[in-house]
C-alpha cells in the first residue's frame, strides 16, 4: 500500500497503490468525504466484484484518508477509526482506581453480573433479543478531555511517546505482565506533563481520571436472524462532540471492575490493530497482539480469507503486512502540528 498527495485546493487528490498493484485515483474534501474515486483494475460495480476485490477497493479509502490525516493533518479518518483517538481512550482507561472505574464501567460490570444472576441489569434489553450469544454486542462510547481542554493539537506528540506506549501494552497483559494501577501512575502522569508541557503537580492524578472527561451509557449492538445488525442506544453526555472510542465487547463473567477494566483497556489496543489491517498494513508492533477489537473487523477477518482471524488469541497468524506497509505509515509530517483530533 503506498500514496501519493497529488494536489490541494477545494479537494485533496491522491494516487493509493493497493496491495494487488492497483492505482486508485482518490479526491476527497478536509472532512474526509470522498468525492471521486476511479481506478481501472476492477469492476466499477461493487456487486460485480469479487470478495478480495472489494476488500482492496475498501482498504484503498481507508489508507487514503489516514495518509491525508498523517500527512496534512485533516480530520479525514472517521472518529471511531482514528488509532489515535482510540490510544487516548486506552490511556486513560488504563491506570484507574477501582472506584473511579466503578463509575465509568459499573453498568458494564454490572449488566454481565446480571446474565450470571447476580445482580440487577441496567440495561432494559430489547425485546427478543439475548444477553449473550446470538451476536448481541454491548457497546460504550469513551470522552477523553485534559481539565477543560481536549487534547487537541498536542493529541499526536503526546500518544507517540514510546515509553508511553510500552506502559500502555504492559498495563493489559502484552508480554506476559498484567499490571493495572498504581505501579504506572506517576509515570503516566510525568510523561503527560512533559508532553503537554505542564506543571505536573498541576495535573489531577491519571488514576482519578486525568484524561477521562465523560462516557456514554450502553448501547445494544445486535443481529436479527437475516443478518440484519440493528443497535439500540444509551444515554450520551451534553459535550456536542463525537468520542474517542467506542468499547464494543461481548459478555464475559468478570471477576471485579479490575478485570474487566483490563480486559476492556486489550480490546481497544485490538481496536487500534484494526485499524491498520482494514487500510492493509501492518499496526505499530505493540499492537499485534490477537483478540477482539472493533466489531466490523472481527466479521471481515472471519469471513474473507485475505485476512487471518485476528479476533482469536489462538490463531495461527501468517502474515500483518508489514511488506504492504510504505515508510513513514505511521509518523505525523511536521505540517501537521495543526491536527484536530477533537479527542
Amino acid at each position: 500500500m503506498d500514496a501519493i498527495i497529488t494536489g490541494e485546493s477545494e479537494r485533496i487528490g491522491l494516487s493509493v497503490i493497493d496491495n494487488n498493484d492497483v492505482e486508485h485515483l482518490i479526491e476527497m474534501n478536509e472532512s474526509g468525504e470522498i468525492k471521486y474515486h476511479d481506478q481501472d483494475g476492477y469492476p466499477d460495480d461493487p456487486c460485480e466484484r469479487a470478495r478480495a476485490e472489494n476488500i482492496h477497493v475498501n482498504q484503498a479509502r481507508r489508507f487514503a484518508k489516514y495518509w491525508v490525516y498523517r500527512k496534512r493533518g485533516y480530520d479525514t479518518v472517521p472518529p471511531t477509526e482514528n488509532p489515535d483517538r482510540i490510544i487516548a481512550a486506552a490511556i486513560a482507561l488504563t491506570p484507574l482506581e477501582p472506584d473511579t472505574a466503578e463509575t465509568h464501567l459499573g453498568d458494564f460490570y454490572q449488566h454481565f453480573q446480571s446474565i450470571t444472576g447476580t445482580a440487577d441489569s441496567p440495561v432494559e434489553m430489547p425485546e427478543g433479543v439475548p444477553e449473550q450469544g446470538g451476536g448481541t454486542v454491548y457497546q460504550k462510547d469513551i470522552y477523553i478531555g485534559l481539565g477543560d481542554e481536549t487534547l487537541g493539537t498536542t493529541a499526536a506528540d503526546l500518544l507517540a511517546d514510546p515509553k508511553l506506549m510500552e506502559l500502555v501494552s504492559k498495563s493489559v497483559g502484552v508480554g506476559g505482565e498484567t499490571p493495572v494501577g498504581a505501579e504506572y501512575v506517576p509515570s503516566f502522569k510525568e510523561l503527560i506533563a512533559e508532553a503537554s508541557d505542564r506543571d505536573p503537580d498541576s495535573l489531577p492524578s491519571l488514576s482519578e481520571g486525568l484524561l477521562l472527561e465523560a462516557t456514554s451509557g450502553i448501547h445494544v449492538h445486535w443481529d436479527d436472524p437475516p443478518g440484519e445488525y440493528h443497535t439500540q442506544w444509551g444515554d450520551q453526555p451534553d459535550l456536542g462532540r463525537d468520542p474517542a472510542a467506542r468499547i464494543e465487547i461481548f459478555p464475559f463473567e468478570p471477576e471485579s471492575i479490575t478485570e474487566l477494566q483490563a480486559r476492556v483497556a486489550r480490546h481497544l489496543l485490538c481496536q487500534i490493530r484494526d485499524c491498520y489491517l482494514t487500510m492493509g498494513i501492518a499496526p505499530p508492533e505493540q499492537f499485534r497482539i490477537l483478540g477482539h477489537g472493533r466489531h466490523e473487523a472481527t466479521g471481515l477477518y472471519a469471513s474473507y480469507d485475505i485476512y487471518d482471524e485476528y479476533f482469536d488469541p489462538n490463531a495461527e497468524i501468517d502474515t500483518w503486512y508489514g511488506e504492504n506497509t510504505p515508510e513513514g505509515a505511521y509518523e505525523h509530517e511536521p505540517a501537521n502540528k495543526n491536527v484536530q483530533t477533537k479527542a
